[in-house]
């Protein structure tokens, strides 16, 4: 029954330094690709963010969410998701675009999510550092709250990585599942309470959204940010979080270890 997982964790455990090293000449050959390089792992983040604000606050006059201005509310919550968001959606993509290597030597296919997770996890780090300034300029300064954002950071890893590797076996399976998931991402994106408050919501609906596991990241990120509750203050979030997670895992190591040697037949 967990044979599965037990050959996905060993194959990523003994590939660790593979991981990092794909991950690194993704980044870099993304840069190179650019004349700019990593002035776009930012411009692209900015301009969204400058849209959204646009709509949500200027247009519909939203100055403030619980005593905090709109605009730092809102980034406290789109961090997050510009991280979650190209993991989900490269993540599903990540054995198909490895092909031409899968098909030429024995390769660990399981470590191919983990690999587009850290490649994302550097531009978050990233953009983080220019959040973290526009707090300051807002006066919202760092505290020891944020440290929280340590154990929320690992949780949007591991959800990354559990459900690309279910998503990226179902792509090789069927090419409509990027499709899905790209349709389904941008739905997501405006479900999610990323851009307006979910107590605006009746209750019903509130526990509803409560479901999505992404909703407990941002809920999170802003509770570090800003309100300081602590972790085990969302604990009702916290179980649903972490069932889904470990269920997508089971999920994906089972079928990533189904289909390890037909990836060939799939092409």
């Amino acid at each position: 029954m967990f044979k599965g997982v037990r050959y996905v964790v060993r194959e990523n455990a003994n590939n660790l330094y593979r991981i990092y090293s794909i991950a690194k000449y993704e980044l870099l050959a993304d840069m190179r690709d650019s004349k700019l390089g990593m002035f776009w792992n930012f411009a692209n983040p900015a301009i969204q963010v400058i849209t959204y604000w646009f709509v949500f606050g200027f247009v519909f006059n939203r100055s403030q969410v619980d005593g905090i201005d709109f605009l730092s509310w809102m980034l406290g919550g789109m961090v997050i998701w510009f991280f979650i968001s190209p993991c989900i959606t490269n993540g599903c993509n990540a054995i198909y675009q490895k092909i031409n290597i899968i098909t030429k030597m024995k390769f660990p296919v399981s470590i191919l999510p983990a690999t587009v997770v850290l490649k994302e996890a550097f531009n978050h780090l990233c953009l983080m550092i220019i959040v973290v300034v526009l707090f300051a300029v807002n006066g919202h300064f760092p505290s020891l709250h944020w440290l929280g954002l340590i154990y929320y950071f690992v949780c949007s890893i591991l959800f990354s990585i559990s459900l690309s590797l279910m998503t990226s076996v179902l792509n090789m399976l069927a090419r409509d599942t990027r499709k899905l998931i790209l349709a389904c991402m941008r739905l997501l994106m405006y479900l999610t309470p990323i851009l307006w408050d979910i107590k605006s919501l009746p209750h019903v609906f509130q526990v509803i959204m409560k479901l999505n596991p992404i909703y407990y990241l941002v809920c999170g990120y802003r509770d570090c940010f800003f309100y300081h509750e602590g972790i085990l203050f969302y604990w009702k979030q916290m179980l649903v979080f972490w069932t889904w997670t470990i269920l997508l895992f089971w999920i994906g190591s089972t079928i990533m270890y189904k289909f390890r040697t037909k990836f060939m037949d799939l092409i």
